[in-house]
Order: structure tokens, then sequence, then C-alpha cells
């Protein structure tokens, strides 16, 4: 297991230990979840996206985030009306089923499983993730959060988010050929950094018994929808647009994972069901974690 997960799962257990002694609780993940949407989440956009290098056929790879995700939050939103569930619930649901785990989970796993090439492909998956988080995932949760928000409300929270604009000022800089300042380089990567971690504590802090307990029937429901509903897209994906050895291998092994830790930040800023967020991304990530001693093997497989 690559050594960034296991201080992933370290930080996770020191965070739900805390919560469960009552120690900290829900006030303080919320507190630490908006010092990461709002500082270090920009710093990872930045310092990732400004890494990547374009390919006259890399478009098909965040292309593909589009074709896995768009359709999954569909099927979510109509099992949720299916189910009658309530708008903060079932925010929720669409969040953490369309949030895929990129970059603290399939980062480290692509750099194990293919190499620094993987790695690439994972980061030019994440550009098309990334951009349908902020401009579609990120305002679907606004509009589901609190009943007093308006549209004007929601649209000023997405034009002053900072991941948002960190985005345009990071796709604005590579269409013009245009690098980050080395100065800011510096500058930026310690802040960078802390993003895995400090999520890793807001997703414990998150967790409670009781709500896993209370939700568990519709988080096995989100987890399948995300892992298994995420690869069999994936699948179609790859068909789709005609992609072959190590980028079909990416895309199938990005395209299965759990759901990101971003979701519990995002669902806490927009007042959504935390709880069952909280336990879908808690529950896929020990599933993924489970599953990581298979990962050699279906790598293999799938470059095949």
């Amino acid at each position: 297991m690559p050594s960034s997960l296991h201080v992933f799962l370290i930080l996770f257990v020191a965070g739900a230990a805390l919560r469960l002694s009552g120690l900290l609780g829900k006030v303080h993940a919320e507190r630490l979840g908006t010092f990461v949407f709002s500082v270090t989440l920009p710093a990872t956009i930045l310092v990732s996206l400004d890494r990547v290098v374009f390919s006259p056929t890399a478009w098909k790879i965040p292309l593909s985030a589009c074709l896995i995700t768009i359709p999954l939050v569909l099927l979510a939103w109509g099992l949720a009306r299916a189910l009658t569930l309530d708008r903060p619930t079932q925010g929720g649901l669409l969040l953490a089923v369309g949030c895929i785990n990129s970059i603290y989970f399939a980062y480290p796993v692509a750099l194990a499983t293919f190499g620094e090439e993987g790695l690439a492909q994972a980061i030019l998956f994440d550009l098309g993730q990334t951009t349908l988080t902020l401009t579609v995932l990120y305002p679907m949760a606004l509009w589901h959060g609190a009943q007093d928000s308006s549209p004007h409300d929601a649209g000023r929270r997405l034009l002053t988010s900072p991941p948002l604009w960190a985005l345009v000022m990071v796709l604005t800089a590579k269409t013009a050929g245009l690098h980050l300042p080395e100065w800011l380089q510096t500058i930026l990567t310690p802040v960078h950094l802390l993003t895995i971690p400090l999520a890793s504590l807001v997703l414990g802090l998150s967790i409670s018994v009781h709500a896993v307990r209370k939700t568990w029937r519709l988080t096995s429901l989100g987890v399948g929808l995300r892992m298994a509903g995420g690869l069999l897209l994936g699948w179609i994906a790859t068909l789709v647009l005609n992609l072959t050895g190590l980028e079909r291998a990416a895309v199938l092994l990005i395209a299965g994972m759990p759901s990101a830790v971003m979701a519990v930040i995002f669902a806490t800023d927009a007042k959504l069901d935390e709880d069952l967020v909280a336990s879908i991304v808690a529950l896929s990530i020990c599933l993924g974690v489970a599953l990581l001693p298979l990962l050699p093997s279906l790598a293999t497989a799938l470059l095949g």
C-alpha cells in the first residue's frame, strides 16, 4: 500500500477517535473544512494542474471524466426521486456519488500501479473531474442546501469560490503557454501538501457511529453506485473514446475509485446531509483500501 494512503488512514482514524472521545466535534470539522476549501484546495488545484503536459489526444482523458460522472449523477438523481428523499439528503447522495476521489486516492494508486506515466493520466482525468466538481456538482450542492438560499445567493457563492478562481487561473495560464513562477510554486507547495492530511482529519471528525448505523442502507446504495456504477460507465467511456493501453487502464481504474473526501467539505459548506456524505465516503474508502492488494493483477489485466 502506498505510504500516502498509510498517512491518510492514520489521520482519518485519529480524527474519528477525537470525534468519538468528544474532544473535537462537528463544529471543528466545519471550521477545518472551510479552511481546506478556501485555502489549501485552491493551492492543490494550482500546483497539480500546472504540472500537466497536454498531448494532441489529451482531451480524451478529461472528457472521460464527464462521460462517467454526469450519467452517474443522473442515475443517483433518479434513485433519490424514487426514494422521495428530502432536499439535503438528495443533494448529499448526488454529491457523494458524483465526486471521484482523484487526488487523495487515485493519484497515489496510479503512481504505485503504473508509475509516473500513470500519475500523469490521473492528473489529466482530474482536470475534467475538477471542472465538473466546481461548475456542476458544487452548484448542485448549493441548490440542494438551505431552503432560504436563492439562485442569486448560490451564483454569488460559486463565483466567489476560491477553488473556481484557482481553476480559471491555471487553465488560462496553460492556454497561454505559461506556468506558475518559481516563487509562487515555492509558496503554494507547502500549502498544497496540507490538503490531504487536513481533509483526512475532516473526514474522521465528520464520522459518527450513530450516523453510519442510521444511514447504512442508503450509504450502501451510494457506495455501490459510486464504485460499481462508476466502473461500468468507465468501461463504456473507454469504448466511446476508443482508449487503449495505459489510457484505458487508468480511466477504468479511476472510474471505480471511492467517493472524494472533498464531498464532505462541500456538504458542510452547502448544509447538506453531512452524515450520509461522510458515511458514503468512509465506507467507499474502506472498500477501496480492502481492494488494494488486488490492484497489481488488476492493472496487468487492464493493460492487456
